[in-house]
């Protein structure tokens, strides 16, 4: 077999003439969300709570990878999270000096207490106060028919319509988050057919073991909910951007098998996340160091990370209306 040129030219298994996979072959956003709602203190001690520190832990985040940032200020007297749009300036202006351009993705909602949620208000005062989209670049839609038990706040579809529609004619991306495995449908049937959203690509991001979200504490059946979910979403909306946001004990398989998946944005941080591993005690020290894992297990599977933010709101679809 050795001396036969015919074996040696049409070997039995030619691997150096199968085509090349594709699936990874897209840059990547990270999105940093940092320093989210859980308490701090001793009992975590990654969340920052002075405006500093806020500042500081944010720009690190942006510099180690993430070029998408979701910010829910502190107030730093009572160290708890406030949604305020000039605390949240107030931070981001600090980041902004520190580390450059970045895109923000915050929530501009305001889940009114015993009424229907208000994605305007607080929307337009971003707005205001950067002369434009500097400060909410897109904004989260949470699920038709959610209800934030806190607050007694509901997610109606009227209510989500005009919000949808007031953030597009204000150049605010709206950001879908899928809690569940019909949440894309209903964002299907009642804002993409009906016409209330035209803006493509539609941002469709997975969310995954936070809080309401699809459950992933028991393998392998959260990895097949990822890859169930992800390609439903693929198949009904094809005119999408899909990020899969994770959280949980579980937050860095989940992570990992996003990226393989080829999702266009990931999230990661202290928000939704608290151990550093599945199966161990050790708890995140510092937000940024959840994006320089990413970062990493991005390049060994040979993805490119998205570190300018230009490309980063053009791969979403946004247009920058403020001027830096």
């Amino acid at each position: 077999m050795a001396n036969n040129p015919q074996a040696r030219t049409h070997p039995w298994f030619p691997i150096e003439r199968e085509p090349k996979i594709m699936t990874m072959d897209k840059p990547l956003i990270i999105e940093s969300a940092c320093p989210g709602w859980q308490p701090g203190g001793e009992r975590f001690p990654a969340v920052p709570r002075t405006i500093a520190e806020q500042v500081r832990e944010i720009s690190d985040s942006v510099k180690a990878g993430a070029i998408a940032v979701h910010v829910h200020p502190r107030n730093p007297e009572t160290g708890h999270m406030e949604m305020s749009p000039q605390l949240l300036k107030e931070v981001m202006d600090g980041v902004f000096d520190e580390a450059g351009d970045c895109v923000t993705l915050p929530h501009s909602w305001w889940p009114v207490t015993g009424g229907e949620v208000d994605y305007i208000s607080h929307t337009d005062e971003l707005l205001e106060l950067g002369q434009g989209n500097k400060y909410v670049q897109g904004s989260v839609i949470l699920p038709i028919g959610h209800y934030a038990e806190r607050r007694k706040s509901h997610f109606s579809d009227a209510t989500t319509i005009a919000g949808i529609r007031h953030l597009e004619a204000c150049k605010v991306k709206p950001v879908y988050l899928l809690y569940d495995s019909a949440a894309h449908w209903r964002f299907k049937r009642a804002v993409l057919d009906e016409g209330a959203s035209t803006w493509k690509p539609y941002v469709m991001c997975l969310n995954f073991g936070k809080h309401d979200a699809h459950a992933i504490e028991q393998d392998p059946w959260s990895y097949l909910q990822l890859i169930t979910n992800y390609n439903m979403v693929q198949t009904t909306i094809p005119d999408s951007v899909i990020g899969v946001y994770p959280g949980g004990r579980n937050w860095l398989p989940i992570l990992c098998l996003g990226i393989m998946m080829g999702a266009s944005i990931v999230r990661v941080g202290i928000e939704d996340c608290y151990w550093l591993y599945p199966h161990k005690d050790e708890i995140i020290k510092k937000n940024a160091d959840t994006v320089k894992m990413a970062v990493e297990m991005a390049q060994l599977l040979g993805r490119r990370v998205v570190t300018d933010a230009r490309e980063a709101r053009s791969i979403l679809g946004i247009e920058l209306t403020s001027k830096l």
